[in-house]
Formats: C-alpha cells, sequence, structure tokens
C-alpha cells in the first residue's frame, strides 16, 4: 500500500486538501499508540517503519515529518505514556486526611496504571532490549515525572507533619519499590493476584513507609 493511499482514509481535511491542525493531532495520537503496542508485541527488530505506517494509517511521510528515525519516534511513543499516566496521578480530591489511606489510594493507582497488560508487555520489551537506549534510560531515571508526582504527594503530608522527609525524591523512589515492585515481579511472572491479595500487600506496604518515615517522639 502507498503513501497516497494511506493518506486517503476517513480524514478530516481543511482548505486545500490538508488534515485540519486537531486531525493531524488526532493522527499523531493514533501513530505513538501504535508504536507502543507494536514494540510491546515485537520489540525493536520486529518493528519497522513500514508496518507503523501500515497499522496506524498514516503516510511515512507524515512520521518522518515529525520525528527523524524509529528511535526518535520510540522515544516519542515513551513520553506519551508518561504524559497519559501522570494525568491518570493527578488527584481529583483532596488528599486523604488520614496519610495511610491517603496513600493507600495513591498506591492503588500506581498499581492499576503499572499492572496493566501493555504497560508489562512494554516493560519486558524495553528491558531486554535497553542497551539500545542506555541515553533514553539514563533520561527517564533521572527526569521522571511521575516520581516527581509522588515527591509532591509526599511533601505535601510532610507540611502537614505526618512525616518527615530529608530528600522527597529519593523517598518517592522507595515508595514505588515498596508498592509496585513485588506486584509487578508477580504480575510478570505469573499475572496479577487476586483484588484481596493485592490490598492486604498493598496496605502492608504502606504501612511499612509509614513505620521508617513518621516524626519520632
Amino acid at each position: 500500500m502507498s503513501d497516497q493511499q494511506l493518506e486517503a482514509g476517513d480524514y478530516r481535511r481543511g482548505p486545500g486538501g490538508r488534515p485540519t491542525r486537531e486531525e493531524a493531532e488526532r493522527r499523531h495520537q493514533i501513530l505513538l499508540k501504535t508504536v507502543f503496542r507494536l514494540f510491546s508485541e515485537k520489540g525493536w527488530d520486529g518493528t519497522s517503519i513500514d508496518e507503523i505506517a501500515r497499522q496506524s494509517g498514516v503516510a511515512k511521510t507524515f512520521i518522518y515529518a515529525r520525528y527523524p528515525d524509529k528511535t526518535a519516534l520510540l522515544v516519542g511513543a515513551i513520553e506519551r505514556l508518561m504524559a497519559e499516566a501522570l494525568g491518570t496521578l493527578q488527584l481529583s480530591e483532596p488528599l486523604a486526611d488520614d496519610i495511610e489511606e491517603g496513600l493507600v489510594a495513591f498506591g492503588k493507582k500506581l498499581l492499576n496504571m503499572a499492572l496493566q497488560p501493555e504497560a508489562l508487555a512494554f516493560r519486558r520489551q524495553f528491558f531486554a532490549e535497553v542497551d539500545r537506549f542506555p541515553e533514553l534510560a539514563r533520561a527517564f531515571l533521572e527526569r521522571n515525572p511521575l516520581l516527581d508526582r509522588m515527591a509532591e504527594i509526599l511533601t505535601n503530608y510532610a507540611n502537614r507533619g505526618d512525616i518527615v522527609l530529608s530528600d522527597a525524591r529519593t523517598t518517592a523512589e522507595h515508595f514505588a519499590v515498596l508498592v509496585v515492585g513485588i506486584p509487578r515481579a508477580i504480575a510478570t511472572l505469573v499475572g496479577r493476584e487476586p483484588p484481596a491479595q493485592e490490598d492486604r500487600r498493598l496496605r502492608a506496604a504502606v504501612r511499612l513507609f509509614l513505620n521508617g518515615c513518621r516524626p519520632r517522639t
């Protein structure tokens, strides 16, 4: 199928036959979703620009106008994933007055995001091929917006006097490992645990975390 055929789909166009700005953005989001899915399913070598273009329904010229190569395209897909995850973690309601219940509620959001089948599949592929992207891996370790959001929540509780923080970002990393680490390992190996067991594990992790962070009398 040619680029011209791919561009001739059921797309909204503006004056002169060009896609509207809204349509171009819609296509862009479909493109990034397709990249993420194909990489998760097939890995780096099994994912070609031709296949990405075919399955997302856009022309290769559309792709190369935005990304110089496949690596940049994958980076764009990951950044989109992180932005969506950050939106999921935004609290629509004020923090619970009880810190344990507040962190449990936040932990449930983390787990529901991290234990999605597509997130686990992507993680398997990314870790298998991380040597191809050392700079990308380092950048996300250093500038992870999800950890920034966790640090913000923990700082809010610290300002109330519920916990003591010396380094909010490092403490957020510890919280993430305690809450997500074991459940994600289990889900990767044998599937997600039953909800009751997952909840017990989460509450135990939050209590352990708080035992290390509460003010000492």
